[in-house]
């Protein structure tokens, strides 16, 4: 796979994070190049952030109307 950043080699990681006490498992990509880290829960935080949101402008317009 290829970094979605810089274009370079993306391996499968599989790692054991220990975060303030609690422990998780992290099951992702990693790039080799520069370091850029993605997994499930970033990939769908991207596409939430992606879909097209309506401005307060056209929000007040309609209110006003």
């Amino acid at each position: 796979m290829n970094c979605i950043r810089c274009n370079g080699l993306a391996v499968h990681d599989d790692s054991f994070a220990i975060q303030t006490g609690s422990s998780s498992n992290f099951h992702g990509w990693r790039c080799v190049n520069c370091g850029m880290i993605v997994d499930d829960v970033i990939q769908n935080n991207r596409r939430v952030l992606q879909r097209p949101r309506r401005s307060r402008d056209s929000e007040r317009r309609r209110e006003a109307a």
